[in-house]
């Protein structure tokens, strides 16, 4: 499950005098989700229609199952799969004949067991027959999905599949992915904004900033380059004093506690040196931000370098 379902290499995409995106790297293999963050017109969109053939990058490479989308977009359509959001549904039509139109238009051989199993997994087997006229915004988004289920692909790409959706079909649909990444191998690129469950679902993200690369790896990666290491200490001070005279980059918030960058020192060595000085430490924790922070600390990073 090694192989590369998606290859971007040096992607660039300009509208007019717009640069939607500035050499952008990205890669996504078999049986990983990868997600696209950033704040709104960063990118992720383009992005996303490139991938689908929609869009043809002005400059670098890209590879959707080794195909070039732009040239062989039907070819790739028949192992990938493209959930954009809105979803565009017919008002008149019931939820299982969204599926039999979608696999007649594929002309594939899908069952009616497979039609229903779809429907099963994203939470609509109840209303299978219901018009979608009926349909809130959460289930339309459950359709959609169900819709890049059939037939299953190698690679599915979903825009903000969290809209609209209650925290247990939000719990369910988190459920589904790693099912689908975890048993079939499946790679799942998505673009979202719910932070919190990017961080519990995702291998890697990609952070976009007006169309360019911010960042680009693991959640816990992001987290820990924006941590501290925080020791609580009598004399803060003295303690931040005796600490860069051995080398560490170390600042007393007040009169108790001090801070030193992430893993920077081990509690050994830091009960070493403060205890030769004659000071006790009471405490010694990593203090890890949210996500959410992380990512607006490297943005605010990013764009300060910038202006600079």
């Amino acid at each position: 499950m090694d192989s590369a379902r998606v290859e971007v290499n040096g992607v660039g995409r300009r509208f007019g005098r717009r640069v939607a995106l500035d050499a952008v790297d990205l890669e996504v293999r078999a049986g990983e989700i990868v997600a696209l963050v950033g704040p709104n017109g960063s990118g992720k969109t383009t992005l996303l229609k490139i991938l689908a053939g929609l869009l043809r990058p002005t400059s670098g490479t890209v590879r959707v199952l080794g195909l070039d989308p732009w040239r062989e977009r039907p070819r790739v359509m028949e192992q990938a799969r493209f959930a954009f959001a809105p979803p565009l549904l017919y008002e008149s039509l019931t939820a299982r004949e969204h599926l039999d139109l979608l696999a007649a238009g594929r002309r594939s051989n899908v069952s009616s067991e497979t039609v229903g199993d779809a429907l099963t997994r994203v939470g609509l087997a109840a209303r299978a027959d219901d018009r979608v006229a009926t349909f809130s915004f959460g289930m339309r988004q459950r359709l959609a999905l169900a819709l890049a289920l059939v037939p299953r692909p190698q690679l599915l790409v979903l825009d903000e599949p969290n809209d609209g959706l209650d925290p247990l079909a939000v719990l369910e649909l988190r459920e589904l992915l790693n099912r689908l990444r975890r048993e079939e191998g499946v790679a799942i690129l998505l673009a979202s904004h719910l932070l919190i469950e990017v961080e519990q679902l995702v291998d890697r993200l990609l952070l976009l900033d007006e169309g360019r690369t911010v960042f680009c790896g693991t959640p816990e990666q992001l987290c820990g380059s924006a941590g501290r290491l925080c020791l609580t200490v009598e004399e803060a001070g003295r303690a931040a004093e005796m600490l860069c005279s051995r080398g560490f980059a170390a600042r007393a918030l007040d009169g108790r506690s001090v801070v030193l960058e992430s893993r920077s020192i081990g509690l050994a060595k830091a009960a070493e040196i403060l205890g030769g000085a004659g000071l006790a430490l009471h405490e010694f924790h990593e203090e890890r931000p949210t996500l959410e922070k992380a990512l607006l600390e490297r943005l605010r990073a990013a764009r300060d370098g910038k202006s600079a």
